[in-house]
């Protein structure tokens, strides 16, 4: 089970009219999850007499909409006790593949969660600090925690609990990054990326959150055009820049340790997402992802 201890924590818990938990942990009748933006939409988007249609008194047809914006609104990471999340995953298989049925798009697995909770009347603490993805966001996902590091702790990796306890918990990553000519996005990283012979990512210094107020798309009309960039956002596009660099290099670095034959794994970080880095030099135009 996943009963973890938030008292000491710096969480931050999404307000609801049900109020925070007393205690601060994961229990019995009590998961957390970390809040997503899609408000109500499992209760508004999906035909719910259809899912619901061999539950015909199930407590997800009576939920408010107070409730099903502040207490089922969740995402990954879901935290709960064996016994409930044994009974909230045996719910979402009997009822995600009726949410597919009738809400055939992105989401739907999620949708389905958040009703399979309902139906058995577990209401979720939902955290705002769990998780981060989008940088100028204003407000549902951890940053104040990023916001609040200092500049030399940016692009530290540590795996001490201190230091992460300090982070949100996942790094959801959906969009792309950048911060002058430095760049991460999942679509333009190789096919090969994990082949033995591909190199590493470049892992950028530690200081690019305060050498660049720009960024420049890799893929940009016209190439190298430079478009503004807060400080503050700057500062946590620098953030999932480190962040995410280290961890797929980790990744990788993995995978050809156990994959490749002595001698032909390819250690070097040395790959960018554009021909050369200086933001004034934009000889060879754009460089695409080789699929």
């Amino acid at each position: 089970p996943l009963t973890y201890d938030f008292t000491e924590s710096n969480v931050i818990i999404h307000r609801s009219k049900k109020g925070p938990p007393k205690v601060r942990k994961v229990m019995h009748g009590q998961p957390w999850a970390s809040l997503y933006g899609f408000g109500n939409g499992p209760f508004r988007s999906v035909d719910l007499e259809h899912v619901f249609a061999n539950h015909t008194d199930s407590p997800g047809l009576r939920t408010t909409p107070e409730q099903q914006s502040n207490n089922y609104a969740g995402g990954p990471p879901y935290m709960a006790t064996g016994r409930d999340m044994h009974a909230i995953v045996s719910a979402w298989c009997e009822l995600v593949p009726r949410v597919h049925d009738v809400y055939e798009h992105l989401l739907g697995e999620m949708f389905g969660w958040s009703l399979a909770a309902a139906h058995l009347g577990l209401p979720h603490t939902l955290a705002e600090s769990f998780m981060i993805s989008a940088t100028d966001i204003g407000s549902g996902e951890g940053w104040p925690l990023i916001d609040a590091l200092g500049q030399d702790e940016i692009c530290e990796f540590s795996t001490s609990k201190e230091e992460e306890d300090k982070l949100p918990y996942v790094i959801h990553y959906c969009q792309n990054y950048w911060l002058g000519k430095w760049f991460l996005g999942k679509y333009r990283l190789d096919a090969d990326f994990l082949s033995c012979k591909k190199p590493l990512l470049l892992e950028p210094p530690r200081d690019i959150g305060l050498k660049y107020d720009f960024y420049i798309k890799p893929g940009g009309k016209p190439y190298g055009e430079k478009k503004k960039i807060r400080m503050e956002v700057a500062k946590r596009e620098e953030f999932m820049i480190c962040q995410m660099i280290k961890r797929l290099n980790d990744a990788a670095s993995w995978i050809k340790g156990v994959t490749c034959e002595e001698g032909t794994a390819n250690y070097e970080k040395s790959f960018i997402f554009h021909n050369s880095l200086d933001p004034d030099n934009n000889e060879g135009g754009e460089k695409r992802a080789k699929w």
